[in-house]
């Protein structure tokens, strides 16, 4: 595929240079280059409590752990999403609630989810579709109004801003991913952002068995001599979740080139964008005001029908264009069957949604290039 939909970026020079260092000194696990790399995203994602974890899977693991949701509890989400945001709600025992979405943005409607809340919610569950966050100040008040805790899956929207602040400024708990094909990797890996210092202090803890290593531990990981014998109450038994010094050592070399990703992201997406603006065939996503994605793919829907959406992926692929679709309804999997609910938007939206590449990869002239194949293929297209 000339042009894919996802494609690895790694600094290699600085990477290997950065791996050396850590495999020669002997220390590979949870060490310096963790504890380096958890400050400079901080700093990056403006999160102070931010703790990195092995995937973005383990970050959500831990956000409902911090609840306490359990079997009696009931969990709103939403199904347009990686099967990855609701499995961790499975592994729980919980009863997934699946609330409906805005068709013009294919993310979690505040008013549905409103509707949903019973006596038995325990969370909110919200995501921000390839890259742009939901309406997070919606959902900060539903959490204030009803007191249920929002955690938010940013696992494609890093450096993603809402109203010039943190995405994580808005949800009790904010989870982030490092996988291999995100704006930002370390081979594979996570955080989770906590906006109340307590809950962060747990998810240390619950990251490595219910241990907080910081207390043990130096500046660059390292033993201070303290021993392994603080207790660990029930509610803080853990995890193995912690991030490895080759991991963040492959972070660190890769953030240095964040902000031009970033702005390539976006440059791409924006050419696209006013290319296919005003085809009679195409709806675009809406994108409030305050909103700046990040643009991990960009999303457009194919009116009127999934068949006509399907050549024209197909016509694209051909091509050479990654065109695709990036997440399937959860609700089409057995595992979810028991939670089946009629959900319209969900419907159109599924059957009429599709990404093209936008990434940093591409050049202004392949932008320019994907734009028109779409424009010309949607005009050899009949309903």
């Amino acid at each position: 595929m000339k042009y894919p939909l996802f494609k690895v970026h790694v600094n290699t020079e600085q990477a290997l240079r950065n791996l050396d260092h850590v495999l020669k000194s002997g220390f590979i696990n949870e060490g310096e280059q963790v504890i380096q790399l958890e400050n400079e995203l901080r700093s990056k994602l403006g999160a102070r409590n931010l703790t990195l974890v092995n995937s973005c899977t383990s970050a959500l693991t831990i956000a409902l752990r911090i609840i306490g949701v359990s079997k009696t509890d009931e969990v709103i989400t939403t199904a347009m999403t990686c099967v990855a945001t609701n499995t961790v709600i499975l592994n729980t025992g919980a009863k997934i609630v699946w609330a409906d979405i805005d068709l013009n943005t294919g993310m979690i409607s505040p008013s549905d989810v409103e509707k949903k809340i019973t006596s038995k919610t325990k969370a909110i569950m919200v995501v921000n579709w390839a890259g742009t966050p939901c309406e997070l100040d919606k959902f900060d008040q539903i959490s204030k109004k009803y007191g249920i805790p929002v955690i938010q899956d940013a696992a494609h929207a890093f450096g993603a801003t809402y109203n010039f602040k943190s995405i994580s400024d808005f949800t009790d708990f904010t989870c982030y991913s490092f996988q291999a094909i995100k704006h930002f990797t370390t081979g594979d890996g996570g955080a989770i952002v906590c906006r109340n210092d307590a809950d962060a202090t747990l998810a240390r803890k619950l990251k490595w068995f219910g241990y907080d290593r910081e207390t043990i531990k130096d500046s660059k990981g390292e033993w201070k001599g303290q021993k392994w014998d603080a207790d660990i109450a029930p509610h803080e038994v853990g995890y193995k979740f912690n991030m490895n010094n080759m991991s963040a050592a492959l972070g660190l070399a890769n953030l240095s080139d964040i902000e031009e990703i970033l702005w390539k992201h976006r440059n791409n997406a924006n050419i696209i964008k006013q290319m296919i603006t005003g085809h009679k065939r195409i709806a675009l996503l809406d994108m409030d005001k305050k909103v700046n994605s990040s643009y991990w793919v960009f999303t457009l829907r194919v009116l009127t029908n999934s068949k006509i959406r399907d050549q024209l992926i197909y016509n694209l692929n051909m091509k050479g264009i990654g065109a695709g679709l990036v997440h399937l309804p959860n609700y089409i999997y057995s595992a979810f069957k028991d939670f089946q609910v009629n959900l319209p938007n969900n419907e159109l939206f599924a059957n009429t949604q599709m990404s093209v590449p936008c990434g940093w990869w591409l050049e202004t002239k392949d932008a320019q290039y994907i734009g028109e194949e779409i424009l010309k293929e949607l005009d050899k297209l009949d309903d």
